[in-house]
């Protein structure tokens, strides 16, 4: 399997490996080591950064650690999480008397990550974030296969088709759905000319995991697992959009073509999540989407050239992911008029994780 983690991991050190006292930007990650953290002053990056820091941490804290699981493996192989700080999960060569340890929390905002003050009172700038309480989680696993275990820059991670199956399995439906799309994307490189191949290779992932759910006889939320699988889809552009295509299909609205070529007044466009029979569009505009004037004015041509071929355009940004309910008012009224949706819900889809 591809992987995609960046080739430089974050700065860890053990405060006995200390040269003189522990710098004064170190962040203690867990005990007896520290992270001399370099990201930007985004919220993300440093949270992305600590938990690669805490993942790389765990491995050198425990003899018989076998690999990193979970989410902090989706980040390894490049994904992408739902919630930018999950609790970090290791596969253990034998079965740990505790399975679960509390990790120093980090505040994040600020030019650097930077460790909780001693004392009750975390003085906060106005542009920091205290982090949230996070867990080392441990765990046996006696099924693994051959190939279930990669290494990248080092680092031991369950490869990409185990790591998809076990999100499936055991994180709450939303936050597997963005995972999964994720991973799908890192594993097919979509491209929009070479569609076919991409495909190809979403097909084939898609029937390595079916495989192994399907080994998992009595296994709980395996039917769940199957029935998310076949939701999971490698042209989900960013998080965003797969949490807005999941709250979407959790209100019981059919499947729509994601990236659905279109021709309006000779432009070829893709949208986003697309009804074509009845020429409904609904977009996602992340944070980055719109980095510059010229961009706002070029979406605005697009839009309206697509309305003038009788395409009825929603768009969403990040703050809507909030209110659902929202969400499902704003396409259900846009829809054209005749046009009764037929809504199947789908309750299972709805457990989620706070978002960040």
């Amino acid at each position: 399997m591809t992987g995609h983690v960046s080739s430089v991991l974050p700065a860890v050190v053990s405060t006995a490996g200390c040269l003189g006292a522990v710098p004064e930007t170190a962040v203690p990650i867990m005990r007896g080591q520290i992270l001399l953290p370099q990201a930007s002053a985004r919220h993300w990056d440093q949270k992305r950064e600590v938990t690669l820091a805490r993942a790389v941490a765990a491995l050198r804290a425990g003899a018989g650690t076998i690999a990193i699981a979970y989410e902090a493996a989706v980040l390894i192989h490049g994904g992408s999480l739902r919630r930018f700080e999950p609790d970090v999960d290791v596969l253990l060569s034998y079965r740990p008397r505790v399975s679960a340890t509390a990790l120093p929390q980090v505040i994040y905002g600020g030019t650097l990550a930077r460790r909780v003050p001693r004392g009750e009172r975390i003085p906060l700038e106005r542009a920091e974030r205290l982090g949230r309480r996070v867990q080392l989680r441990r765990h046996y696993r006696e099924d693994l296969r051959e190939h279930d275990i990669v290494t990248f820059n080092g680092v031991p991670v369950t490869s990409l088709a185990r790591t998809l199956t076990d999100c499936l399995l055991d994180l709450p439906p939303a936050d597997a759905l963005v995972a999964g799309d994720s991973l799908l994307r890192v594993h097919c490189r979509p491209d929009r000319w070479r569609s076919r191949d991409t495909n190809v290779l979403w097909q084939e992932l898609v029937a390595d995991v079916e495989g192994r759910l399907s080994s998992y006889r009595h296994r709980n939320g395996r039917v769940r697992a199957q029935n998310l699988l076949k939701l999971l889809s490698p042209w989900a552009e960013s998080p965003g959009e797969s949490e807005l295509r999941r709250i979407l299909l959790g209100a019981g609205f059919p499947m729509p073509d994601l990236q659905h070529r279109v021709v309006a007044e000779n432009n070829e466009y893709f949208l986003d999540l697309a009804w074509p029979d009845i020429m409904l569009d609904v977009e996602f505009d992340g944070a980055l989407k719109y980095a510059g004037d010229d961009v706002v004015f070029q979406e605005g041509i697009r839009q309206d050239r697509l309305k003038r071929s009788g395409w009825r355009v929603v768009r969403f940004k990040t703050p809507a992911l909030r209110e659902p309910d929202r969400i499902v008012r704003e396409v259900l009224d846009a829809s054209p008029e005749g046009r009764t949706w037929v809504l199947r819900p789908r309750a299972w889809m709805n457990a989620m994780s706070p978002l960040p």
